[in-house]
């Protein structure tokens, strides 16, 4: 596969199996600058069916000890009894995630995941493939809660427009 250093924008192979799932740091030969390599290809390992969500995400990532990383906002994408598809603008590290998301009675819910794999989607998205942790009736009501409010949200704004379409029509019969 082909890198470009992220300072220098110099243009390098790199052996795709050299490059693990959660990105490989490497260093330019011409600039010595140190930045990390993601696979561009995602590794498919959901046994269960995927449910389209579109939520957004708090999530917290510790390292093995247990001691805080990182943490950010992504874009749940899709959703599955095992596992979750997340979007975010900057690679999530690898180790123990917490995720915590609003339901649409506005009530935090979290679970606990681990990161599987961290590609680089676009020039600025990185797509995070989480697999749950422990997974028991708080795994599956978090499941429950994202698809319900991305269906209570979706189906909120098709009533939205559909007023706004029939106010318009109403306008232009009396306007």
């Amino acid at each position: 596969m082909e890198i470009i250093c992220e300072l220098c924008r110099s243009v390098f192979r790199l052996d795709r199996s050299l490059v693990k799932p959660t990105g490989t740091r490497v260093k330019c030969s011409k600039c010595q600058e140190v930045f990390r390599v993601y696979s561009t290809k995602p590794i498919e390992q959901r046994k269960d069916p995927r449910v389209k969500t579109n939520n957004l995400i708090s999530y917290f990532s510790f390292n093995e000890t247990g001691r805080f990383i990182s943490h950010g906002l992504g874009l749940a994408f899709d959703i599955s009894k095992g596992g979750i598809l997340l979007k975010t603008a900057y690679p999530i590290e690898s180790g123990l995630i917490m995720l915590a998301a609003l339901d649409p009675k506005n009530q935090l819910i979290e679970v606990k995941g681990s990161l599987v794999y961290c590609v680089k989607e676009s020039f600025i998205m990185y797509r995070s493939g989480i697999k749950f942790i422990d997974i028991d009736y708080r795994v599956v009501e978090f499941i429950i809660n994202l698809v319900k409010g991305y269906n209570y949200r979706k189906y909120n704004l098709i009533i939205a427009i559909r007023q706004k379409i029939k106010d318009l029509q109403i306008q232009r019969v009396f306007g």
